[in-house]
């Protein structure tokens, strides 16, 4: 179990490069940012997501965890706002923090995205005793 931790953390630093999401959304690193997006509805709940933005487009952004472009969206009462944030990786995770906006991603979380979505020792090794 251990050995299986350590390994995703490799793979979530491995990840959590802005050249690893160029490569993957087709989008010249140069053009990409760390961002926070918020986005409060209309009953003044909040909602903070770990993004990256990317420079010259203001309607999409790429969501980390869903592993998708969105838009950015201020409809029905809901107000959306980016903000380029620092990225700094941490003991158990990744930190996001854009002024008084902060968001934490663990490596388990992003491991638990990306793993089946790009190749590895270990996921040849599990697809094998599936057979």
């Amino acid at each position: 179990m251990e050995k299986r931790k350590k390994n995703a953390v490799i793979r979530a630093v491995e990840i959590m490069k802005l050249e690893f999401f160029a490569k993957r959304f087709n989008v010249p690193v140069k053009r990409l940012s760390w961002a926070l997006i918020v986005s409060e509805n209309e009953d003044a709940e909040v909602e903070t997501t770990a993004a990256i933005l990317i420079k010259g487009d203001n309607n999409i952004f790429i969501d980390i965890l869903n592993d998708r472009f969105m838009p950015m969206m201020n409809i029905c009462g809901c107000k959306t706002t980016a903000y380029i944030a620092t990225f700094n990786h941490v003991r158990a995770g990744f930190k996001f923090v854009a002024g008084k906006e902060e968001k934490f991603l663990s490596c388990d979380e992003i491991e638990s995205v990306y793993r089946n979505k790009i190749y590895s020792p270990s996921l040849n090794d599990e697809a094998e005793k599936l057979n």
